[in-house]
């Protein structure tokens, strides 16, 4: 597709240059296509019906369109035709112009063509050879059309590849080959041309071929060039080499590339017809094998006799093909890059590393002989050549043709010697990032092994092999090839058991243990030699010559008998020289079992006519071969059915020692008759075997069988030879020599040894340590022997020069007899796996007695043992084949060992008692060599993960197996550092530093096996073994890394501190114990107490604490426990005694708790609880509460509380502990009076509570810090000061408003004395006074200041409390107090420190505003001082003007007259303002205001109250009367409320002076909104409420009726009036200011919705409507009162008179009345008509009232006239809305009983009289609104709810007086004003108000 091009970019010049991208995505699809039909022909026959039509979509591609894709045999067709010439036929024909290869599709396509056509052509060839194996009849298929026609189709496509790359000489030979079955010799013969042609010109020089492919072509061209005698072309430079040299017969099996397909060329005869089928062909038994091996044919032949018996027909062998060749077929994958086609600097890993994808056929077809001696030369021939795909050009001397210099050409590749010269620098450059990668793992081995090697060498160990093993492995890590340079044979083994993986052998190291069989015959099969004993024997191959000699079979003639005579015959050419399989040998075993009578009858035969034969003598030593070999094989099979561990019938015995017997006699007679020329070493066989059969013999005594060895033994010593045959395949005789004889003596000489070992009283353990101590440990045995030697006692493991009761001690190596040193010797030629079998008896019977630490030694003893064996002869002089079984099983022993010796080394305390020095060195020593062996596992696994080698299976067992020696590294290091732990407490001398020594090798052996991700392995042992080691060790330095990478391995923690971060060593975290938790407190705790609280809590350490203590659970409690708790909350909720106050200052006060012992006790010793309380209550406090913008969650900070109450319940005597509680307290009181003002206006209890909590934790703690060490203290100096400081703070806050000295009265705490008049109840102690407090807070202050000078709060609130102080009148103070009560220079002394304090800070950021308290508090007490008298104006003036904030820059400023003082004040109050940038202290703001308007004086006016209410309008108070103050840093929670308070009572008096109603109703509705941001919000609402009440009177003159005026009213006038009135007032140019304040009134009553009391509203309405009726009702126009009187009468007497008449009459019974009115049974108590007239009669009878109007008709009325007035006119057909009612107040109720009986006077001349009653009855039923508290009382009255906006027209609510007041839900309120919404969010805190006022 062609790119995006963007349409504001002008296009280059030459559009030309435009990339296209098709074609690379056709050639992209077409790659996929290859892709899928080379995977479907790889897959085989049954696939290539799939594989060819996805060969058909391929060549269906666009790429094969293309120009360039014809050949040039096609190219030289197309223009071989060229059309009609026409007018410019003189002209030469253009060329085929291709496309510019910019995007590298041209340098890929070639060689996809080719890749395409190679690969077509093999599948039509792979198509033919699956034919011709499925037809059975060869030479017909070969004949066959279709099968030409494919071939024909091959060599096109073989043509079409070879001509986009002509330099794959295997291909020429392929197409030479093809061409040749299809008997064109000329085709053949070019094409072998071809391939052997180079670059270089053979005319100039003799070269010789680059490749085996060449080479191969070179010999088959020469072949045929003999078969044409064609001495010319032999003559060529080019054939020389191939004269001169022949190829060897490995490779010449090789040089046909289809050998299934016949060579016409190969002679020039004429090709010969087959013939008719032989019709004279006798039938045939056809045995089919399933497999192609010398073994399953051995097993057919067998089956088949069983089966069929023994048939007389001939026998035709079925076999699966037998592989000899193998043919590739290449992918695209291998198509040559320069930068991937070689790694590693050469060919061979490409090729090891490149996936061989071929059919299952070609994979059959490779010759197995090879796959060891050659390396799958075939392969690498063919894989060589094909790394060069890059096309070459033919040379060109012959054609005579110049050659091309065109070095753009794709297709010419590069010259070689630059092809190598960048392979090299391609294999350097990944040499060089190989050995990157492996740095840190060989740097972490160097450490490791270093440090291995210096501690062994620190505790003596002087083994040189030790050292050089350590050595050998330092050395190594310098290399990036560690494995390939291993020499040591163990080290091999273990290698090639990973790299040459064998499944079935490795299962050996995977098997579970199974209990060893204890008795004598474990001892005789234990005894039996080894295999380390065997050379190296090449194993049988399961192919080779199998092909011909199944050919031979079904050629010849042969019965069943014959051919397993003939199959026994093979075999035994291979019986001395090859190992065979199980498989094998079981096949041998049944071929002779099964048909031993024909092979003896056959054998007897062979012998009686080997004369006959063309040699004799040959021929004759191959039956005595047989002979010998069939009787050894079946003296094996006899031994093993005879042992007492075989289960064989008697009879198959019987039936086998019969015919162990004939061919005893048989070898018998061939060893008499063998002539002296032949073969000795069958005498010797035959001898061995004899004297075996005689040990097998029953009834043969063991004198005898034991004079026969030592006679053979004598022969063999005698021979002048050394005879050391070898049986590989005979498992009782696996050697047959002296060393092997002298084996079978010890074991005969040492029977009743072990036979009194394993039969004489098993259940006894003591003799079973006597009888083998000696033999296994010799040298820690001595025998106590007397002077007459007349008794021996054997001590084990006693010191030797201690001698008792006269007994000389001796080793018993120096006395032993001749029987124990034949046990020695017997031992020292005996297996492994007897002797470890001993040392385990041995190590079982010290565990009888309980005797651990010698079954440790043991265990270390068998370690040690077969570490060694890995270094004896026997195991290192035989062969790698047979010593790799051995290796995987003293591998498993060693685990097995392990596994017991580190669990008892890490679990039993007394195990290394019994290990002394020279023990642990030689057991430190085999560990160590054993480190460095299975240290291979992890170069292997290195390389591995680097990318230099791969895993040779992805199966679980290879996986197990790796796994299994990960576990055994880890199980191994282990014990090691067990081991050197010991030794080092034994030689403390040699190490200076222990602890730090050991803890550094277990770190360098955590980051070894880390960094490999298997320090998990065996259970994490070694994980949980370190971290118990660490937490045990004290004096290790930066011990918090070793510790938090083993945590993070363990259970995923991070402690978040070291001088490194963990890695990610793969271990899955396992969940988190209890036990394993509290072990951990300790040390955990330590790294928390040295991290900053803020840091903790931002670091890893703090989510590691949370999962401990989930790991540790709730905390149980005891009686103890819970007896704490109880006495703490008692304490707590105590009165405050004064004198306890005074003696915590000297540490005198204290809890009485009792002591808890409980798990969780040590926890509490190292403050865990504390801790968690910490972190808890610093979260909490984390987001401080003067920056927080709205109530902060209080979970954090109970929970700290809980912690820390824990801990002291624990610990009482903790004072941080007591300090951070006393804080919790306090935060808790602050988030109750922070945000709002309700619980101090109605939960002060719980306030209360808290405050005393608090002060009583502050006491407790500040009493136990005085008990605390100075040095303790030194290192927390923050705490003490903040300890000291908030108590203060605490003490003085608890003073002053809002708190009020609360916690500090305690009437209600009474005690009670009983006394002679009776009880008397008297305070528990006395009160303290706020002087006492003040005072005691300040000593508070003054502590903290010692402690830290610079910090401000401290001098200012020294200042304050000594101020407080001083104003305390001295009349109210004792003789102490008078005395010492401060004095004012005290006062200006304190004020001016605060002030120096705060100047000695540093200057505050840009943007920030300076700490301004201090300034302001000096100057408000300076004046406050004035205003006292106490100071003259100008001293008062001087000291101001000496402060650094002083006006004018300092300079004295005279004050002469008492009035300059006032504006001296405000110009330096106005200075401070102006540093108050962001307007925070409104402190300044409310002084200037109170300056110039003073609220105690009378004498203030107008002018006074404008000027103040001036400043506050500038800076506080906004047009809608929000007030913004903000609370400032410094200020007390809860003081906030306060001055709110204070400010609006001062408003008010403003307000009321300047006589302004518009501010004062929106300050009233700010007011009543925000009523929880008021300190005494009730009282303050009544008093604005009065205050403005009394406003509205003075504003509109309203006078305060004294007497009823409408006593002597009727209630007919009233409603006639007041009916005139509504109407008046409705109409919008009414206006009077009874009205007007009536209004007002009202409003005022909804706002107020009963908060206050209404009497004081309602007096105002009810003179307001008062004013209204008298003087403006009377005068509204209208008929005469009088007149409307009489007709309402008349028309009520009619109106009873038309009810009464339908009473009489009868009414039919509604059936469904009961059901739709079922109100009306209620009412009545009746049914039927009678029941429903009753209600209208009584109403009737009750209608007289009396005379006079109440004050709630009054109340109602007025409020119906101003909701008349608020709706304005009405027309004639309106319908009246009525008022919303808010509660059960009638007044709208009744202006709709106006307008109905104005409806019924019009319709029916007179008034429904009884429409009010029903109407409030109604009213009442139906309203569910709540309304006054006063609404049962006559005289009071609510008002009714202003209408919903939805019900007011636009002109209506515009006539509200209050448009915007109406009723809303508490939890859908909105802000009204930007500045109200800034003044609920953003208030802050500064310092209380100390005006003695406030």
């Amino acid at each position: 597709m062609p790119a995006f091009s963007a349409i504001n970019v002008e296009p280059e010049e030459n559009i030309d240059e435009e990339i296209d991208n098709t074609r690379e995505i056709q050639i992209d699809e077409a790659l996929k296509r290859f892709q899928t039909a080379l995977k479907l022909h790889a897959q085989g026959p049954k696939h290539y019906e799939d594989a060819s039509l996805a060969y058909e979509s391929l060549f269906e591609s666009e790429i094969f369109r293309y120009p360039e894709s014809a050949t040039d045999f096609e190219r030289a067709e197309r223009q071989s035709d060229p059309p009609q010439l026409g007018l410019d036929s003189p002209f030469p024909q253009p060329l085929d112009v291709a496309q510019g290869d910019i995007d590298g599709s041209g340098s890929s396509l070639p060689q996809t063509l080719y890749f395409a056509y190679k690969n077509h052509g093999q599948f039509a060839l792979d198509n033919i050879r699956n034919l011709v194996k499925a037809g059975g009849d060869t030479a017909s298929a070969l004949e066959d059309k279709k099968v030409l026609a494919s071939a024909e189709r091959a060599l096109y496509e073989f043509s079409s590849a070879l001509d986009f790359d002509p330099s794959d000489a295997e291909l020429w030979r392929r197409a030479a080959r093809v061409a040749a079955f299809l008997n064109s010799s000329r085709i053949s013969r070019y094409c072998l041309e071809a391939a052997i042609e180079l670059d270089d010109d053979p005319a100039v020089e003799e070269v010789e071929p680059p490749s085996l492919a060449e080479g191969f072509a070179g010999e088959q061209l020469k072949k045929q060039l003999d078969v044409l005698s064609d001495e010319m072309a032999l003559s060529h430079p080019i054939m020389a080499p191939f004269l001169k040299k022949s190829i060897s017969d490995r490779l010449r099996k090789h040089l046909d590339p289809f050998p299934f397909l016949p060579n016409p060329t190969d002679s020039l005869a004429p090709p010969k017809h087959s013939s008719v089928v032989d019709q004279q062909k006798a039938q045939r038994l056809i045995i089919n094998v399933p497999v192609a091996s010398w073994a399953d044919l051995g097993m057919s032949l067998v089956h088949s006799v069983a089966a069929g018996g023994i048939p007389g027909t001939a026998v035709t062998l079925n076999l699966p093909e037998i592989p000899d060749a193998q043919d590739d077929v290449q992918m695209l994958v291998e198509r040559p890059k320069p930068e991937l086609s070689e790694e590693n600097g050469s060919a061979r890993p490409a090729r090891e590393n490149r996936p061989a994808i071929q059919s299952k056929d070609d994979q059959s077809d490779s010759p197995k002989e090879c796959s060891v001696d050659n390396g799958n030369t075939a392969e690498e021939i063919r894989a060589e050549r094909s790394v060069s795909v890059l096309s070459r050009k033919r040379s060109q001397s012959a054609a005579g043709l110049p050659e091309g210099v065109d070095e753009e050409i794709v297709d010419q590749k590069r010259s070689k010697r630059i092809r190598r010269r960048e392979t090299a620098g391609e294999a350097m450059d990944t040499n060089t990032q190989y050995a990157t990668q492996l740095q840190p793992f060989q740097a972490a081995d160097q450490n490791l092994f270093q440090m291995t090697r210096n501690m062994v060498e620190n505790l003596g160990v002087t083994d040189r092999d030790t050292l050089d093993r350590l050595a050998e492995v330092l050395d190594s890590c310098a290399s990036s090839t560690r494995t390939a340079k291993l020499e040591r044979p163990a080290m091999v083994d273990l290698r090639d058991s990973l790299i040459k993986f064998d499944e079935e052998s490795t299962r050996i190291v995977l098997s579970k243990k199974e209990p060893s069989p204890v008795g004598f015959s474990s001892f005789l099969e234990h005894s039996k030699p080894g295999s380390q004993n065997k050379p190296e024997t090449p194993m049988f191959h399961e192919t080779k010559g199998l092909k011909p000699f199944v050919q031979k079979v079904n050629d010849g003639w042969m019965g069943i008998q014959d051919v397993a005579f003939e199959w026994v015959k093979h075999v035994c050419m291979t019986y001395l020289t090859s190992k065979w399989s199980d498989a094998m040998k079981t096949a041998v075993v049944q071929v002779i079992s099964h048909l031993d009578e024909d092979i003896w009858n056959r054998m007897r035969y062979e012998l009686k006519y080997h004369a006959l034969s063309d040699d004799p003598t040959r021929t004759l030593a191959t039956i005595d071969q047989i002979v010998q070999m069939l009787f050894e094989l079946h003296l094996d099979v006899y031994e093993r059915i005879t042992n007492p561990n075989s289960a064989v019938d008697f009879a198959i015995r019987v039936e086998t020692k019969g015919r162990l017997g004939r061919w005893f006699t048989f070898a018998s007679q061939m060893s008499r008759d063998r002539p002296e020329s032949a073969d000795y070493s069958l005498s010797i066989r035959f001898l061995w075997s004899a004297v075996f059969a005689v040990t097998l013999t029953e009834g043969v005594s063991r004198d005898h069988v034991l004079q026969c060895w030592k006679s053979l033994r004598d022969k063999l010593v005698e021979e002048r030879d050394n005879i050391d045959i070898r049986l590989p395949n005979n498992a009782i005789m696996p050697e047959v020599s002296a060393r092997a004889a002298d084996r079978e003596i010890s074991k005969l000489t040492t029977m009743d040894f072990f036979l009194g070992l394993f039969q004489n009283d098993l259940s006894d353990p003591v003799s079973i340590i006597e009888s083998l101590e000696p033999v296994l440990n010799p040298s820690s045995v001595y025998a106590a022997t007397s002077d007459s030697m007349s008794s021996e006692v054997m001590a084990v493991d006693q010191d030797p020069a201690v001698a008792t009761d006269g007994h000389e001690r001796l080793p018993i190596s120096e006395i032993a007899d001749q029987g124990l040193r034949d046990l020695w010797k017997f031992l020292l030629g005996t297996s492994t796996e007897l002797r470890l079998f001993l040392w385990t008896r041995l190590g079982d019977a010290y565990h009888a007695i309980d005797y651990t630490t010698k079954q440790f030694s043991c265990l270390l003893k068998s370690i040690e043992m077969v570490v060694a064996d890995f270094d004896q002869d026997s195991y290192l002089t035989a062969s790698s084949e047979s010593r790799r079984p051995l290796f995987l099983k003293m591998l498993k022993f060693l685990d097995e060992l392990l596994v017991q010796a580190l669990s008892m080394a890490l679990n039993d305390a007394k195990a290394f008692d019994i290990v002394d020095d020279e023990h642990l060195k030689s057991s430190i020593s085999a560990l160590a060599k054993l480190s460095c062996k299975l240290h291979v596992t992890c170069m292997y696994e290195d390389e591995v993960r680097v990318g230099m080698k791969q895993h040779p299976s992805n199966g679980a067992t290879f996986q197990s197996f790796l796994t299994k020696l990960r576990e055994m590294q880890v199980r191994n290091w282990s014990l090691l550092y067990t081991m050197l732990k010991a030794g080092i407490a034994q030689n403390k001398a040699g190490f200076t530093t222990p602890d730090n020594d050991l803890a550094d090798y277990l770190a360098a052996i955590h980051q070894v096996l880390g960094l490999r991700k298997f320090c998990k392995a065996s259970n994490k042992i070694f994980l949980k073994m370190m971290r118990v080691e660490l937490l045990k060790q004290n004096l290790i330095d930066n011990w918090e890394d070793y510790l938090g990478q083993v945590l993070y391995d363990l259970y995923g923690l991070k402690l978040g501190v070291g001088l490194s971060e963990v890695q990610d060593h793969g271990c899955p975290p396992e969940k988190l114990e209890r036990r394993n938790t509290t072990a951990l407190v300790e040390r955990v705790s330590v790294l928390a107490n040295r991290m900053p609280m803020k840091d903790l809590l931002k670091s890893d350490l703090k989510t590691t604490i949370e999962h401990m203590q989930q790991a540790i659970g709730q905390t149980k409690s005891n009686q103890q426990f819970i007896q704490n708790l109880r006495i703490f909350n008692q304490t707590l909720q105590r009165p405050i005694p004064p004198l306890r106050l005074y003696e915590a200052l000297k540490g005198n006060v204290s809890i009485d708790a009792v002591t808890v012992n409980t798990p969780d006790s040590a926890l509490a010793k190292h403050r865990w609880f504390f801790l968690l309380g910490m972190i808890a209550f610093t979260k909490f406090k984390g987001v401080d509460l003067n920056r927080r913008q709205t109530p902060g969650a209080t979970d954090d900070l109970r929970i700290g509380a809980t912690f820390l109450r824990q801990q002291l319940q624990f610990t009482p005597d903790q004072w941080d502990a007591w300090f951070r509680l006393a804080e919790c307290f306090d935060y808790e009181l602050d988030e109750s009076v922070l945000w709002t003002a309700d619980k101090m206006n109605k939960e002060r209890t719980e306030l209360v509570k808290y405050q005393r909590s608090a002060i009583h934790c502050y006491t407790l703690a500040l009493s136990q810090s005085r008990n605390t060490p100075p040095d303790v203290l030194g290192e927390c100096i923050d705490d003490v000061h903040d300890l000291y400081h908030k108590f203060g703070m605490r003490m003085y806050a608890s003073s002053r408003e809002p708190f009020a000295m609360e916690p500090f009265h305690h009437s209600e705490h009474k005690r009670f004395i009983i006394l002679e008049s009776g009880v008397e109840s008297k305070d528990l102690h006395s009160q303290m006074e706020d002087y006492k407090v003040w005072k005691y807070a300040a000593r508070l202050f003054r502590k903290a200041m010692e402690v830290k000078p610079k910090q401000w709060q401290n001098p200012y609130m020294v200042a304050k409390c000594i101020w407080k102080m001083y104003q305390k009148p001295p009349t109210s103070l004792d003789h102490r107090d008078r005395r010492d009560r401060p004095t004012m220079q005290t006062v200006i002394s304190a004020l001016e420190k605060a002030v120096e304090v705060v100047s000695a800070l540093p200057k505050p950021r840009h943007g920030q505003d300076p700490i301004l308290e201090p300034h302001y508090k000096i100057v408000s007490i300076m004046h406050k001082l004035v205003m006292r008298g106490d100071i003259a104006p100008q001293e008062a003036a001087d000291i101001l003007q000496r402060q650094p904030y002083a006006i004018q820059d300092g300079e004295r400023v005279e004050i002469n007259e008492p009035e300059d003082w006032e504006p001296y004040v405000i110009k330096t109050l106005s200075h401070l303002r102006e540093k108050d940038r962001s307007n925070w202290q409104h402190r300044i703001i409310m002084r200037h205001a109170r300056i110039l308007f003073d609220e105690n004086s009378e004498e203030q006016g107008y002018v006074q109250a404008m000027a103040a209410f001036g400043v506050l309008r500038e800076s506080m108070l906004t047009k809608t009367m929000v007030m913004n103050v903000w609370k400032c840093d410094a200020e007390r929670p809860g003081r906030h409320h306060v001055y709110t308070e204070q400010y609006v009572r001062f408003v008010v008096k403003l307000l009321i002076v300047l006589k302004d109603r518009s501010n004062f109703e929106a300050l009233l509705r700010r007011l009543r909104k925000k009523g929880a941001d008021f300190y005494h919000f009730n009282d303050l609402w009544q008093t604005c409420c009065i205050a403005y009440l009394r406003l509205i009177r003075q504003t509109y003159q309203i006078s305060p009726v004294l007497e009823d005026d409408f006593k002597s009213i009727s209630s007919d006038e009233f409603e006639i009036i007041t009916s005139r009135i509504s109407d008046w007032s409705s109409d919008p140019s009414s206006s009077h200011p009874a009205l007007s304040a009536l209004q007002e009134a009202i409003e005022l009553k909804k706002l107020n919705a009963g908060l206050m009391k209404a009497g004081a509203i309602d007096d105002l309405v009810t003179d307001c409507y008062t004013a209204l009726y008298f003087e403006i009702g009377k005068s509204l126009p209208g008929p005469a009162v009088s007149t409307l009187i009489a007709e309402r009468e008349q028309a009520r007497l009619r109106e009873e008179a038309r009810q009464s008449d339908k009473a009489l009459e009868p009414k039919p019974a509604n059936p469904l009345s009961s059901l739709l009115n079922p109100q009306s049974h209620e009412n009545s108590g009746a049914e039927g008509g009678p029941g429903e007239s009753a209600p209208a009669n009584t109403e009737g009878a009750q209608r007289p009232r009396k005379v006079g109007i109440r004050r709630a008709d009054v109340l109602r009325k007025a409020e119906q006239a101003v909701l008349r007035a608020q709706e304005g006119p009405k027309s004639a057909s309106a319908k009246s809305r009525g008022s919303v009612s808010s509660g059960k107040t009638p007044a709208a109720d009744e202006g709709r009983e106006a307008e109905m009986r104005d409806d019924s006077r019009s319709d029916d001349g007179g008034p429904e009289e009884d429409v009010e009653m029903k109407d409030e009855e109604v009213e009442g039923d139906m309203s569910s609104v709540p309304g006054s508290v006063h609404d049962s009382a006559d005289d009071e009255s609510d008002l009714s709810d202003v209408p919903p906006e939805d019900v007011l027209d636009e002109d209506e609510a515009q006539q509200l007086m209050f448009p915007n007041l109406v009723r809303r839900s508490t939890d859908t309120m909105v802000e009204e004003s930007d500045s109200e919404q800034q003044s609920n969010g953003e208030e802050s805190s500064s310092e209380e108000a100390e005006e003695t006022e406030e």
